[in-house]
């Protein structure tokens, strides 16, 4: 019995010696953050991350002192997931403890999201670094890092902690700022409200990388994304190897069947409109062809999505045109409604019972849902003020209404492209749409900080639209609306510090960063639709309407990154060759171990001696009775 009892002793402190030493000395890196004084002026300020790892299931614990002002949980969550995904960490098996320690109640948010994304690497690999070297940005999608506020006022807070260099993201070195108009998109096109400032009334350009150098002896790097930010932290080129995009050939027929569709209708209610006798006006028709021509030029560069797009918005145009010039009745208008809104619910009802299994079932599913909806919103503002419309707004959204619909009809086909397969229950669609409804809160709180109220309005309408439809358990059309709002909201960031001369190289280094996201979930085994159709529109869209093409990036982003909150269909197991590198807690572990097992196992032997002499000793008794 005793040595059973030293034995089971001896496990269950070699287990619970194994399960504590996952706990180390926290890692910690410094923050940059911004504070604000009684009149709301900003200022810089400094902050310590540190990062504690412990044997668990993937929860995150966040401590703050004092309490930031906008909550950072959601940006530690969400920067946390990126890490691990990004250099694929099983971090399922570990807790995460992260606290933030402030002299000063300093605005919080989504601009500590990448230096968390780079301590959490740090940390799960083991690796050396530099701490006297400070990383401000937001993490995004596809673990870019995007620009962030008061990097000037940022860089003096590092200059009076004593740092060596601050990683700040790409295209914010020059500090003139541009101030991205209200947007609002309808369809594939984007209207921007012209009575807003495109950029401020300063010519003057604030450099940082100067600045730092000359003014506060500190040096300045811009990084675009994570793996840049861990070389400079750490001199490791992690990720280094150059994925190419391929493209799946099964999206590119299903692609150039829709841009054939929409294409082939743009003739088709011409070919009605000259057989009716309806001719158009010359500055219409010269409109048309140019977009045709468009068309015509992505065709042959088989970008069929932005050909699509083009045929799509001269489609609507020509339906309206057809409406207008025959000077169609009001009865006829209701009618048309009317039956457009009866093949809306069937076709919304047709699309509620396809099985939803790989992501780019979850994006055929997002798209047509958000296509529908629109649809039905266009027939509701119809019916709620069409005694208060003239002939000509009526022509308008119907003429939108009806090629909507048929657009969502056309992206109906690619319900057919297989995939892998992912966990896609109702569970776990509705968890997604919550988290990005929170993640698009938060960066709307950090637009709302650096830009004011002017452009919250569509945010906010846009993500009180989401919480909507997740109540209505439409799911699939709540992460659509999340992710832009999220996408909008990170393209106003975005636009912080960079100059309308610097936007050119800005939207190269945009398109770059979308094009390695979607060659990495490529890589995966998922193919984005969505993210690689609107990285072609935004790639399009880029030398002549530079603001649009940045909204596009960012929703390429978004799109391409949907592998993110939701689990793989269970296969085999794969071996994690990360847990068979040795780290600091394990050398540890082992040390302990052994140094257990020279004084137990001495003991155990002895014991086993006298209690293999008792035996003998009995044994002798029991010859001598007989």
């Amino acid at each position: 019995m005793g040595e059973r009892y030293l034995i089971y002793l001896v496990l269950m402190v070699l287990l619970t010696t194994t399960a504590l030493a996952v706990s180390t000395t926290p890692y910690h890196l410094k923050l940059l953050a911004v504070q604000e004084d009684a009149n709301g002026k900003l200022s810089g300020s400094d902050a310590d991350l540190y990062i504690e790892l412990r044997a668990g299931t993937g929860r995150v614990f966040l401590d703050t002192y004092p309490l930031t002002k906008i909550d950072t949980q959601i940006s530690t969550r969400f920067a946390k997931e990126i890490a691990c995904k990004h250099y694929h960490l099983d971090c399922d098996n570990y807790d995460f403890i992260y606290t933030i320690k402030a002299k000063s109640n300093i605005i919080g948010g989504p601009s500590a999201g990448a230096a968390i994304s780079a301590l959490t690497a740090i940390a799960m690999l083991d690796l050396s670094y530099r701490e006297d070297v400070a990383l401000t940005g937001t993490i995004n999608s596809g673990a870019t890092i995007g620009p962030v506020g008061g990097l000037k006022e940022k860089l003096e807070a590092a200059s009076t902690a004593h740092l060596q260099k601050v990683l700040i993201p790409t295209g914010t070195s020059e500090q003139k700022p541009l101030i991205l108009p209200a947007v609002k998109l309808e369809g594939e096109n984007i209207t921007i409200n012209a009575d807003l400032p495109f950029s401020n009334s300063s010519n003057h350009t604030f450099n940082l990388l100067t600045y730092g150098e000359k003014n506060l002896s500190l040096e300045v790097v811009e990084v675009s994304d994570l793996d840049e930010a861990l070389f400079q932290l750490t001199g490791r080129k992690l990720n280094a190897e150059v994925v190419a995009v391929e493209i799946d050939p099964g999206y590119q027929k299903i692609m150039q069947t829709l841009q054939q569709t929409l294409c082939q209708r743009n003739a088709k209610i011409q070919e009605e409109m000259t057989q009716a006798g309806l001719v158009l006006d010359d500055n219409v028709t010269q409109n048309i062809n140019d977009k045709n021509n468009l068309a015509e030029n992505a065709t042959k560069q088989e970008d069929y999505y932005s050909a699509a797009s083009y045929c799509f918005g001269n489609n609507i145009l020509l339906k309206f045109q057809y409406y207008n010039l025959s000077q169609a009745r009001m009865e006829n208008i209701n009618t048309l409604f009317s039956q457009l809104a009866q093949k809306t619910n069937e076709l919304s009802k047709a699309v509620d019972q396809e099985r939803i299994t790989t992501l780019t079932d979850l994006q055929a599913l997002m798209i047509v849902k958000e296509r529908l909806n629109e649809v039905q919103q266009q027939i509701k503002g119809y019916q709620e003020k069409k005694s208060n419309l003239t002939l000509e707004e009526l022509y308008q959204i119907l003429a939108y209404s009806e090629e909507r619909y048929f657009s969502a009809l056309s992206w109906k086909q690619f319900f057919s492209l297989e995939g892998k397969e992912f966990v896609l229950d109702n569970g776990n669609l509705k968890n997604s749409c919550q988290q990005k409804i929170s993640e698009a809160e938060e960066r709307t709180q950090e637009v709302a900080l650096y830009f004011g109220n002017q452009n919250l309005m569509l945010l906010q309408e846009q993500i009180k639209e989401a919480r909507a439809s997740g109540e209505k358990k439409e799911e699939a059309l709540c992460l659509m609306q999340a992710l832009q709002a999220k996408s909008e909201a990170d393209a106003l960031l975005s636009s912080i510090g960079v100059g309308e001369e610097n936007l050119p190289s800005f939207l190269e280094s945009k398109d770059r960063a979308v094009l390695k996201v979607i060659a990495e979930a490529n890589a995966e085994g998922v193919f984005p639709i969505m993210g690689y159709s609107y990285y072609q529109y935004a790639h399009t869209l880029r030398e002549s309407q530079p603001l649009p093409a940045l909204i596009y990036y960012e929703y390429a982003l978004e799109m391409s990154d949907l592998s993110l909150y939701f689990p793989e269909k269970a296969t085999l197991p794969k071996a994690n060759f990360n847990l068979l590198l040795p780290q600091k807690w394990e050398f540890f572990a082992v040390g302990v171990l052994v140094g257990l097992l020279v004084l137990l196992i001495p003991l155990i032997l002895l014991n086993s001696r006298k209690k293999g002499g008792e035996k003998k000793n009995l044994s002798n008794v029991s010859s001598k009775k007989k």
